[in-house]
């Protein structure tokens, strides 16, 4: 039995790119991205803490895969996907590719890594168009691997995750089915300087109200230049904390009233990536107050159940996959899994003394706290495709 396993790995340590084509009725990939992060996070509400994930990274991956299939298989991903049928593929697949040069260009303040491989037994027939199309498009290389000695195939690719993404995973997978006939792996490394650090002076013991109970974590705080809006329609208020160089920013959405994991559900349910663009549209900068958790964001899941409530179910099927287009043998797939590790520090605390200067601080009235659960977005600015999706129910203290 052929058997073909998905793993995604997505990292963040915080303090793309290119749209699709337009045309009309073509919204931009990152409405696309945009929209499949929220089904994924409404999909995911049976978990009760943190949910955190890289749409980007899982998309990214996907679309490689729908690259390589046919049939119903091809279709049901298509849908999952949320790619309209006027779409066409190689604007798809073309549109990656540009994200994925945008994302590794050299931005000062940044450090963003993309890398995708898929590794293969030796005795898996995978066409030589389909590996040279994933090269080209997803930057996804080959590499021959024996799944018959699984220990040794685990270790090699833990060993290749936790060198992309600089130790922060170090070991991805327990264990890996010795009948494996390929194996793809997605890894996003973004590291990136606030544009306005935090000053490690200003950290102290802070509380965070899960709505169930109230938890001391370390909290960052200081008076900054910052993006902000009230959210009236949605009773909710958001901040977006800019990176060095502009391209990217980290934004809270903080749900106003008595907090609870019902209130964030509930606003989560009238986002759409039009509600998201417009609200972000009409940010404004001004200076606040602002404190934020010292945490880290840490969350895993295999995502074969969440993508079959979409409808992608002939993908984990033996006798129904059709990946005609990537290989002759019969293969289907095991798992999708995907890891994300966020940590959200002063970011950069030693550039902070040598940037000091240049913050202005003023004393404040205004102030914004990520205190209770939020959702957290890190997107790419101009595109808007989000890198990072999630909701912080009860952040780990980073020590």
């Amino acid at each position: 039995m052929q058997v073909l396993v998905i793993l995604l790995v997505s990292l963040a340590a915080a303090g793309l790119a290119e749209d699709f084509p337009q045309g009309p009725g073509i919204p931009r990939i990152g409405d696309f991205i945009q929209k499949f992060a929220q089904d994924l996070s409404v999909a995911s509400r049976a978990e009760p803490r943190n949910a955190v994930f890289s749409p980007f990274s899982i998309t990214s991956l996907l679309s490689m895969l729908l690259m390589g299939s046919s049939g119903s298989t091809y279709d049901q991903l298509r849908s999952a996907l949320r790619y309209p049928p006027q779409l066409p593929d190689n604007l798809i697949h073309g549109g990656y590719q540009k994200l994925m040069q945008t994302l590794i260009q050299d931005n000062p303040g940044i450090i963003v890594s993309v890398a995708n491989r898929l590794f293969v037994n030796p005795n898996a027939d995978i066409l030589k168009e389909y590996s040279d199309n994933a090269h080209v498009f997803y930057n996804s290389r080959l590499e021959q691997l024996d799944f018959s000695h699984p220990g040794a195939a685990r270790d090699a690719i833990n060993a290749w995750v936790n060198q992309m993404t600089r130790g922060k995973i170090p070991k991805l997978l327990t264990r890996v089915d010795p009948q494996t006939s390929a194996l793809a792996v997605n890894t996003v490394y973004f590291k990136g300087d606030w544009r306005n650090p935090f000053d490690k002076k200003g950290t102290t013991r802070g509380n965070f109200n899960t709505g169930t109970r109230i938890i001391s974590i370390p909290m960052m705080s200081t008076v900054m230049k910052v993006l902000y809006t009230d959210l009236p329609a949605l009773n909710a208020d958001m901040i977006g904390l800019p990176y060095k160089g502009g391209q990217f920013a980290m934004y809270f959405i903080v749900p106003k009233g008595p907090a609870s994991l019902t209130s964030l559900h509930a606003l989560e349910d009238k986002l759409d990536p039009h509600i998201i663009n417009r609200y972000i549209g009409n940010i404004s900068e001004i200076h606040m107050n602002v404190f934020l958790p010292r945490m880290r964001l840490n969350f895993k899941t295999d995502l074969a159940d969440t993508l079959k409530q979409f409808g992608v179910t002939d993908l984990f099927d033996a006798s129904r996959a059709d990946f005609s287009n990537m290989s002759s043998s019969r293969i289907f797939v095991d798992k999708v899994i995907h890891e994300t590790v966020i940590d959200i520090t002063e970011a950069g605390t030693e550039a902070a003394a040598a940037t000091a200067a240049s913050i202005v601080r003023f004393g404040s009235s205004r102030e914004f706290a990520v205190n209770r659960p939020s959702l957290l977005l890190l997107r790419e600015q101009q595109t808007g495709v989000p890198l990072f999706w999630g909701r912080v129910v009860e952040p780990e203290p980073l020590h």
